[in-house]
């Protein structure tokens, strides 16, 4: 095979080279030096601290600690790692929390996940036959009118909250908000209490309450849920039931964070 003057394959690409960095960063969680990563690829001090300055400017890696001459991965990339995370790996985490707060409230709960554009139920959990067929896995939680998709909905930046909200919505019950001035004040509520709420906004007679699962660094992609009828879900038990969601969405939250690290040490 051809070589060039540096000694590597004629063929190698440029973007073949930020990859084998992105590579090496990656097995050592504490940070490398550009000069450590120049020696193990074969190349100039200069050309490697160029590549990971690059990489650095676009958050792929990032400085560790308080040497400015050691990288580790960015946050930019955990989250891109964050977000391809298989439902398999987050339902075999939180299953345990939801089978938790099914038996704390005596209701069905489910765990909600943003995929795209839309919210749909991942994982659920309930106790004898209260099992409802509007929350099967799988199935889609309507953006402005679930509490699962409002508590994950709410964390979002503006631009994607309005391209999801500011347009003709279906309007489920009598209840339903489809005015997007309303909605957006309460998200803004929902940021402030780390709560939200449905009540009778889906389906008539039923409730649910749900809080954000949130990690350091990540966008906010899952959220806890318990619903059942408004008068077991509000009427009766209604700060009994926000108190432990939110208790449990947070411990959720420190679980998620703990199995993700350990996964990337893994797979460095």
């Amino acid at each position: 095979m051809a070589k060039t003057p540096t000694g590597k394959p004629a063929t190698e690409k440029p973007l073949e080279r930020y990859v084998r960095i992105l590579e090496i960063v990656a097995g050592f969680p504490g940070g490398v030096s550009g000069t450590s990563v120049g020696e193990m690829l074969d190349l100039p001090k200069a050309s490697a601290y160029r590549l990971m300055k690059s990489l650095a400017d676009v958050e792929l890696i990032e400085q560790s600690g308080p040497s400015a001459a050691n990288f580790k991965l960015g946050r930019r990339l955990e989250r891109l790692l964050f977000s391809g995370a298989s439902d398999d790996w987050f339902k075999v985490v939180a299953r345990p929390t939801l089978q938790e707060l099914s038996e704390k409230t005596g209701q069905a709960c489910f765990i909600a996940r943003l995929s795209g554009d839309s919210v749909r139920s991942l994982d659920m959990v309930a106790p004898g036959d209260l099992v409802r067929a509007y929350i099967v896995p799988g199935h889609e939680i309507p953006a402005h009118a679930g509490a699962s998709a409002k508590a994950i909905l709410a964390f979002q930046d503006p631009n994607f909250i309005a391209s999801v909200l500011d347009k003709p919505l279906k309007r489920f019950t009598a209840a339903t908000k489809v005015d997007f001035a309303a909605l957006v004040e309460e998200l803004q509520l929902v940021r402030k209490t780390g709560v939200a709420y449905c009540i009778g906004e889906d389906v008539d007679g039923f409730a649910a309450i749900a809080a954000p699962i949130r990690i350091d660094g990540q966008r906010t992609q899952h959220s806890l849920c318990v619903t059942g009828t408004i008068q077991g879900i509000i009427d009766t038990n209604r700060e009994t039931n926000v108190a432990v969601v939110k208790r449990l969405a947070e411990k959720l939250s420190k679980l998620l964070e703990k199995q993700f690290r350990q996964t990337l040490q893994r797979t460095a």
